[in-house]
């Protein structure tokens, strides 16, 4: 299990990655690096002046979006309290710069195929290698006159074949494009046998059958939840493995973890599920030999 919290999380403020525009970065949960299960788990507060060509991932993504409202182009828009999921090989896009300031959670994670992610370590080492040789604009990579290899890439495909030495072969999409939940849109049902206790289920996804849902506890109430999951606690207070929990309170529960929520206010918890490594379609493949 791992457990963060928003409000002791330090902001990284990032200018001029692989994108274009300012983001207020805090990374609170972080999966096994060495494994298809790799994933990354924060807050993100996007500026005026974001933008991210229409482009794809070979991992999944959910999006909460806590506050403004995110724009995908042909992908549709996001507004507050919206949830996304963003299937691996599924375009989406593209995203501003004329959206304004937004903040969301964005929970990345290697998807059913099994090719895992790369971590944000990996990710800084191979801009700064690339930037020796091109340079990024509006979100993709040129390469130098001169230089071998495609002119233009997107900036997460060249990072990524600059990290594995490789080219990227991306998944065939399970899903042909975002899926847009509305909460709001949704009916709490009570628990069976859970006093004061109501879900949303919001959806199952993949051949995988990892679930987004949301849980309302009253105060007073306990409650646990388990199974291999991201949490984010979006309203109340109480406890939680041996931590007061909060708003922007973020656990990480593995495989056959579960943790029991002792709500001492009227509590929200957002529940993020990801895929069993087990239930993935291939081995974990690794950077290329050198």
């Amino acid at each position: 299990m791992q457990i963060a919290h928003g409000d002791e999380t330090e902001v990284k403020v990032v200018q001029g990655g692989v994108r274009t525009g300012t983001i207020g970065m805090q990374y609170l949960l972080f999966g096994d690096p060495n494994s298809a299960g790799m994933f990354k788990f924060g807050l993100f507060r996007q500026s005026e002046g974001f933008f991210s060509p229409r482009h794809r991932h070979n991992f999944c993504q959910f999006r909460i979006q806590l506050d403004g409202q995110c724009e995908y182009g042909l992908s549709g828009k996001m507004p507050t309290g919206t949830i996304g999921y963003f299937p691996e090989g599924a375009y989406y896009g593209p995203q501003g710069p004329d959206v304004g300031d937004t903040f969301n959670a964005t929970l990345q994670f290697g998807g059913p195929s099994g090719q895992g992610m790369v971590t944000i370590e990996q990710t800084a080492a191979a801009k700064k290698e690339l930037d020796q040789i091109g340079a990024f604009k509006d979100g993709v990579f040129h390469r130098n006159p001169g230089v071998p290899g495609k002119k233009n890439t997107d900036g997460f495909e060249a990072v990524w074949e600059q990290i594995m030495g490789r080219p990227l072969v991306y998944p065939e999409p399970q899903y042909p494009a975002p899926v847009v939940m509305h909460p709001e849109n949704y009916d709490w049902r009570r628990i069976p046998g859970a006093q004061g206790v109501e879900l949303k289920t919001l959806g199952v996804f993949s051949d995988c059958q990892f679930p987004c849902a949301i849980y309302r506890l009253a105060a007073g109430t306990s409650y646990s939840l388990d199974g291999r999951c991201v949490l984010l606690v979006v309203a109340g207070r109480g406890a939680v493995a041996g931590n007061i929990y909060r708003k922007y309170t973020a656990l990480y529960l593995d495989t056959g973890e579960e943790a029991r929520f002792k709500a001492d206010l009227a509590t929200e918890i957002v529940l993020l599920g990801l895929p069993d490594v087990a239930d993935m379609a291939q081995p974990f493949a690794t950077r290329a030999a050198e």
